[in-house]
């Protein structure tokens, strides 16, 4: 009997929580890994699939996560993007409305434009 049989299993929900990852990121992750258990049940138009995965393949993914380089993006592509806007001056009123008129000083002591 193989020791991977009686070691300790975790589901998708399990590993995400223990890791800090969504469930998806998961399944993704160990969806082609070997040593995982799948289990597919269902009939008709929705199968269900259910990961069981062995704390040794929980280990060694983790083991070539933590050693992988960071990897960069090459220096050849621009890392600047294009946004181009509409016309920014089109449809705008000449004269905006509803501005208030801030008075200077001077204005205030010669009491211009104070009813």
């Amino acid at each position: 009997m193989s020791c991977a049989a009686l070691e300790k299993h975790y589901r998708v929900g399990e590993l995400a929580s223990l890791w800090g990852f969504a469930d998806n990121t998961i399944i993704r992750m160990f969806a082609s890994e070997p040593g995982v258990i799948r289990l597919e049940s269902g009939a008709g138009r929705r199968k269900y699939t259910t990961l069981s995965i062995p704390e040794s393949v929980a280990l060694r993914v983790h083991e070539r996560l933590g050693h992988k380089p960071f990897q960069t993006q090459p220096a050849t592509t621009n890392p600047l993007r294009i946004v181009r806007l509409r016309d920014l001056h089109a449809r705008v009123a000449k004269e905006p409305r509803n501005i208030l008129k801030l008075k200077t000083r001077q204005e205030f002591a010669n009491r211009e434009g104070v009813p």
